[in-house]
């Protein structure tokens, strides 16, 4: 698993299949996740939610 060592901003190119699969983990997270990564998980569907496809 890779480890953070800085947050920032990364640019990843995913095609709209692959999109969907990231939506669909993330919203995985609030039944399966650890508390601590609910918030950011919303955070990040959120900002994926504006990505239209």
């Amino acid at each position: 698993m890779a480890q953070i060592k800085s947050a920032g901003t990364v640019v990843v190119e995913l095609s709209l299949p692959e999109l969907e699969l990231v939506r669909r983990a993330l919203k995985l997270v609030d039944d399966f996740g650890a508390g601590d990564d609910w918030e950011p998980a919303r955070e990040l569907l959120a900002d994926l939610s504006e990505v239209r496809g």
